[in-house]
């Protein structure tokens, strides 16, 4: 590993040698033919090294397999990945409202079994979709509303969730994960049903026209 990385350097060397000597006459030719070869030879010893390099697969293995995250690793991950089911459970629903037609959906409930950084014990990822059909921007903030679980823990929503809401423009269609932290999780299992309510404003120019949406959802 030493041998490849003194040899690239030594090729990344005359890659900057060869684009000097291009920029002088007598050693152009020189020049033209150093400069690709070197940052062809530097790029591929680069590279193997950065596959042989066995701390940079210790380094993935420790990050994916920490009993100890927080919720933003939650957002930048499909919670529909998971094939462990003593860690993720997940449950189709059929929920959906339509107010003036806007539209909103929520197709999938996922909770989560680990342990945070936080403290909290596992997270709850409720997947909405937002379609706005109506002839006016609205305003609506799912991701600063509350979840109720049947645990009787009521919980805020997540700064980490998915940013897809506030400001929707007439016509828009959008949708994402809106996490909810648990402080109490024993298995998964524990949550039956759960109840989700946010804001929404059918015209964001008209902020007295503001409406909670309810959601229960049973599994």
């Amino acid at each position: 590993m030493i041998i490849l990385g003194i040899i690239g350097v030594l090729s990344a060397f005359g890659f900057l040698t060869g684009l000097i000597f291009i920029f002088f006459k007598k050693t152009r030719k020189i020049g033209l033919r150093l400069a690709p070869t070197g940052l062809i030879l530097a790029l591929c010893l680069f590279y193997i090294m950065g596959v042989l390099n066995p701390d940079s697969h210790k380094k993935t293995e420790s990050t994916t397999g920490s009993g100890n995250s927080n919720i933003e690793s939650f957002a930048e991950e499909d919670l529909s990945n998971s094939q462990d089911e003593d860690i993720i459970i997940q449950h189709d629903v059929d929920w959906s409202v339509n107010k003036g037609n806007v539209k909103f959906s929520i197709d999938q409930i996922s909770i989560v079994k680990k342990d945070l950084e936080s403290g909290d014990q596992g997270v709850i990822g409720v997947h909405m979709i937002i379609d706005n059909s109506s002839t006016k921007d609205i305003s609506t903030y799912p991701t600063q509303g509350t979840l109720l679980t049947n645990t009787r823990e009521q919980i805020t929503a997540s700064l980490h969730s998915h940013s897809f809401d506030g400001d929707i423009m007439s016509g828009a269609k959008t949708d994402g994960i809106v996490l909810f932290p648990v402080k109490t999780l024993n298995k998964p299992n524990d949550i039956k049903s759960v109840r989700v309510q946010w804001d929404f404003w059918p015209d964001k120019n008209n902020s007295e026209g503001l409406q909670e949406l309810d959601a229960k959802l049973n599994f």
